[in-house]
């Protein structure tokens, strides 16, 4: 629930403006998503280069029009966002439910934008990532993927705001499952990225996942040097044989 409109819109044109000098150099840079408070994006929408950033929204509604008071629509968000999050553990304590996600993700898909669903388990052991399949699941249920794209963020709940994030070797193993699960679904290019406290002084070991297609970071980004060493390395991995 930050940056307000007026500092998202300086800290964007300054992550941009290096992005620039970024792509004049030897690494291709990866898809830069920024997905900022609602009324921060408006203010966003003034000023991104398409270029070199898309813009999602951290939520929306299933409906297109209603009465639905204090909620934005996925018809609001089309023409505005590239992606729109559904599912983050956040909303998920706040009362969102599977059948609620499932209703986004298929809304959002049909106004021609990209959901990102957050899917993840509570424990750290292999029978509770079995939720995290769950969930993803679930969150799917209306949603033709051989026909629309996805993306889904991993986000282990006990690896957010922890000292240490998530084991290299369990989030493969998850994601290894996650992208299984999204290959019975239809989905030819399975699209899975790794979230929970993802920094740049950690972003290296998920980085370096072959499994990975990316990772999602939250507070690190809120300062130009942090975000742009998250996005060096997620370019320097794609440049260079990975590991796992």
């Amino acid at each position: 629930m930050y940056p307000a409109p007026a500092r998202a819109a300086d800290l964007l044109a300054d992550v941009q403006e290096r992005l620039r000098e970024e792509a004049r150099g030897p690494l291709a840079l990866p898809v830069v998503v920024v997905c900022p408070p609602v009324i921060s994006l408006l203010a966003l929408h003034d000023v991104v280069d398409r270029r070199l950033v898309r813009l999602g929204a951290q939520n929306c509604h299933w409906e297109a029009e209603g009465a639905y008071t204090g909620e934005t629509s996925p018809a609001m968000l089309a023409g505005i966002a590239d992606y729109v999050m559904v599912g983050h553990s956040e909303r998920r304590r706040a009362g969102e439910t599977d059948d609620e996600i499932a209703r986004k993700v298929a809304a959002i898909a049909a106004h021609g934008m990209t959901p990102i669903l957050f899917t993840g388990e509570d424990e750290p052991t292999d029978a509770a990532a079995e939720r995290t399949e769950e969930r993803l699941v679930r969150g799917l249920a209306r949603f033709d993927a051989d026909a629309h794209r996805v993306v889904v963020v991993y986000e282990p709940t006990w690896a957010i705001g922890a000292d240490e994030p998530a084991a290299a070797e369990h989030v493969a193993r998850v994601v290894a499952r996650l992208k299984e699960r999204l290959r019975e679904r239809g989905a030819q290019r399975p699209t899975v990225i790794y979230g929970g406290t993802v920094t740049a002084d950690n972003v290296d070991r998920f980085a370096a996942l072959d499994v990975l297609d990316g990772v999602g970071a939250t507070r690190a980004t809120l300062a130009e040097e942090s975000f742009l060493e998250i996005v060096r390395s997620v370019a320097r991995a794609s440049a260079e044989p990975t590991g796992m």
